[in-house]
């Protein structure tokens, strides 16, 4: 008896602890940040689980070009985690408002066999859940735009 309540106490305790990303299992993230009307910064980040940041900046960046960099492994895996505490792969491809002249916003995550993308224009005010747009954030964040890009990037902290 004493044996079967230790079991159900260990299974219902790991099932409590939150998952990380599968070491084993490839990711890639990336954020695309398209121009606007006005002087929105047009770049692109990729991250992958290893760390290794690459970026293309286009047009009202501070640096133009490919530029490579590494993020840490802690920062890495925490974004993995927002990823899937989000539920990443199960939100719709696009939140669009009927407005012009802003930027577009994608984030790519492909995790082994799987790929998503999801398009953010100006998408909270379509009901694009809040955690889209933290996971922008975090994307700049954990790979350094701020090298890369004035201020950071749109809605850096």
């Amino acid at each position: 008896m004493r044996f079967g309540l230790a079991f159900v106490a260990i299974i219902l305790l790991a099932a409590c602890t939150p998952t990380m990303a599968d070491p084993a299992t490839p990711i890639s993230i990336t954020l695309e940040r398209s121009p606007c009307f006005g002087f929105c910064p047009d770049y692109s980040v990729t991250i992958t689980g290893d760390g290794a940041v690459t970026y293309h900046g286009g047009r009202f960046t501070r640096v133009n070009g490919e530029q490579h960099a590494t993020a840490s492994r802690e920062d890495v895996a925490h974004l993995v985690q927002m990823i899937h505490d989000a539920d990443f792969f199960n939100l719709r491809d696009h939140y669009r408002a009927q407005v012009t002249d802003l930027p577009t916003y994608r984030v790519t995550v492909v995790e082994g066999e799987r790929s998503k993308t999801v398009e953010d224009y100006m998408g909270q005010s379509v009901g694009m859940p809040p955690a889209v747009s933290t996971i922008e954030q975090e994307i700049d964040r954990v790979a350094g735009t701020e090298r890369w890009v004035p201020g950071g990037g749109p809605g850096a902290k």
